[in-house]
């Protein structure tokens, strides 16, 4: 269980999920807003190996790769 606060939206992260084949759960927790940005935070649940694959094309995705 891993919990994130990020721009991109729960419709984002959910292509995201299924573009990496990861099979984690993604559960909106609320939003916050930190120096004018508003963040979704976002519980993922799952194995570790799987947080780590869908993590990893986060950061590919976030990177522009």
């Amino acid at each position: 269980m891993r919990v994130i606060e990020t721009p991109i939206s729960i419709e984002e992260l959910e292509e995201l999920k299924k573009r990496s084949k990861a099979k984690v759960e993604l559960v909106l927790l609320g939003k916050t807003e930190r120096n004018g940005i508003t963040l979704n935070r976002t519980l993922i649940e799952g194995t570790p190996e799987e947080i780590e694959r869908f993590m990893e094309r986060l950061r590919l995705a976030r990177a522009g790769g």
